[in-house]
C-alpha cells in the first residue's frame, strides 16, 4: 500500500528532558477493525469499515488503506457514523500526550466531510460526545486536490486513566463523497532521569532517502531492533559508533518502532517509511 504521509521525525533526548514513546497505534493496513465498536446511528446500514480503500472508475487507489466512512454511495446519505477503538492503557503515561492522526476527503467540489474525534474514559457515545477532549471540523479544501492532512489533539489530562477510548463520529453532512482516517497514534511525554544516563540521543527519518539518522553526543549505540507496529521484527542490526545511518529500502511502506539500545538503555521511537 502506497501511503502519501510524510513524516520527518526529529527528537533530542537527554537527563532530565522529555522522551516521546508510542503508546497505541492503528494504521489499518490490515483492515481488522474487529476490536473497535461500530455503530451505525442513523440506522441507513452504511458505516465505518465497509470499504478501507477508496479507488476511482478505473480501479486506482485514490486514498490510503484507512478507516473509511461515505456520505454518498450511489445515493446520497446523512451519516451519523461512530467508531469506538479499543481501551488505551494511559496507566504509565504522563506530562504531554496526544493522539495524531491523518484525514483526507475527496479531490472534488464535493469535499466537505464533518467529523469528531473524542476521547474519554467510557466507550458510552453519550458520555464521549460531551468529553472536553474533543475536536469537530469540517473538511474541504479550496483546490480541491483531496490531500491528506495531518491532525493531533492534546489528550494530556487522561494521563494515568487506564481505559481511554478514542470516539470518531462521521455526522452533519450529506450528499459529499467520502472521508478517510488513517496512522491513527497516541503518543505521551514522560519526564525521565533513566533514559540513556546523561548522554544526549537524536534522530531523523530521511522519507527521501530512505534512511535513518541515529546520534548520540556521548557513548556509542548499541543496537537497533525495528518492528512493525503488528509487532513483527523486520530488522535488528548492531551498532558501535556514536552516529549511524541506517539504509531501509527493504522496508515496505507503513509505521514502524525502532527501539534503541546506548549503554545498555533503551528508547522506543516511531518513524513512518512511504
Amino acid at each position: 500500500m502506497k501511503k502519501i504521509t510524510l513524516l520527518l521525525f526529529i527528537l533530542s533526548i537527554s537527563l532530565n528532558t522529555y522522551a516521546q514513546d508510542v503508546v497505541w497505534s492503528d494504521n489499518f493496513d490490515d483492515e481488522d477493525i474487529s476490536d473497535w465498536t461500530l455503530i451505525d446511528a442513523d440506522g441507513d446500514t452504511f458505516n465505518w469499515g465497509d470499504l478501507f480503500q477508496v479507488t476511482d472508475a478505473l480501479g486506482a487507489p485514490v486514498s490510503p488503506v484507512s478507516l473509511i466512512s461515505r456520505s454518498w454511495q450511489t445515493i446520497a446519505l446523512t451519516p451519523d457514523n461512530w467508531a469506538i477503538s479499543p481501551a488505551i492503557d494511559l496507566s504509565g503515561a504522563s506530562g504531554t500526550i496526544t493522539v495524531e492522526w491523518i484525514t483526507q476527503v475527496a479531490a472534488a467540489s464535493w469535499d466537505l466531510e464533518k467529523y469528531s474525534i473524542h476521547v474519554g474514559t467510557s466507550s458510552d457515545t453519550a458520555t464521549l460526545v460531551n468529553a472536553t477532549t474533543s475536536m469537530t471540523e469540517t473538511l474541504g479544501q479550496a483546490d480541491d486536490l483531496g490531500t491528506p492532512t495531518n491532525q493531533s489533539l492534546d489528550i494530556s489530562s487522561l494521563a494515568g486513566e487506564a481505559e481511554v477510548y478514542i470516539a470518531l463520529r462521521h455526522w452533519d453532512t450529506t450528499d459529499q463523497d467520502w472521508i478517510s482516517i488513517d496512522d491513527l497514534t497516541v503518543t505521551a511525554s514522560t519526564l525521565s532521569v533513566n533514559e540513556f544516563d546523561s548522554n544526549s540521543f537524536s534522530y531523523y527519518y530521511d522519507n527521501n532517502l530512505n534512511t535513518l539518522k541515529l546520534e548520540s553526543n556521548t557513548n556509542a549505540l548499541s543496537s537497533i531492533n525495528i518492528h512493525s507496529v503488528l509487532g513483527q521484527n523486520v530488522m535488528s542490526k548492531s551498532l558501535s559508533n556514536t552516529s549511524e545511518l541506517i539504509n531501509l529500502p527493504a522496508l515496505s511502506d507503513g509505521v514502524y518502532l525502532a527501539e534503541v539500545e546506548i549503554n545498555g538503555q533503551s528508547k522506543t521511537i516511531k518513524f513512518i517509511k512511504n
